[in-house]
């Protein structure tokens, strides 16, 4: 991986850290529990807990994310950055710009 390409990804990976923490914020605060002076039907509370379960798993699948982008960041100066956890060899750059969260190259995520 170049120097340039580096700088790209680490750009991307930091875009994406804001990105996800203002996600998590949006998700925790429509997930809040329901007030009981809210006076809703069956119906509309049936939505809401349906909801909430859409809403906390994205915020688990966020949160993953999230703590993969802090992993990379913290190792970008070492020479792991950009190595595969599985098998040691460098990710593709295309991948990592994709998925900036990816610690496994694609043979060893399909494994």
């Amino acid at each position: 991986m170049t120097e340039e390409e580096r700088l790209q990804l680490k750009e991307k990976m930091e875009a994406k850290l804001v990105e996800l923490k203002a996600s998590i914020k949006e998700l925790k605060e429509a997930s809040k529990p329901q007030g009981l002076d809210n006076a809703v039907g069956r119906l509309s509370r049936m939505d809401y807990i349906n909801n909430k379960a859409i809403s906390e798993s994205q915020i688990q699948k966020a949160e993953s994310e999230l703590n993969g982008l802090k992993r990379w960041l913290s190792i970008y100066d070492s020479p792991k950055f950009g190595k595969c956890s599985s098998c040691g060899n460098e990710i593709n750059i295309n991948r990592l710009l994709l998925m900036p969260a990816s610690s496994r190259c694609i043979r060893c995520a399909n494994l």
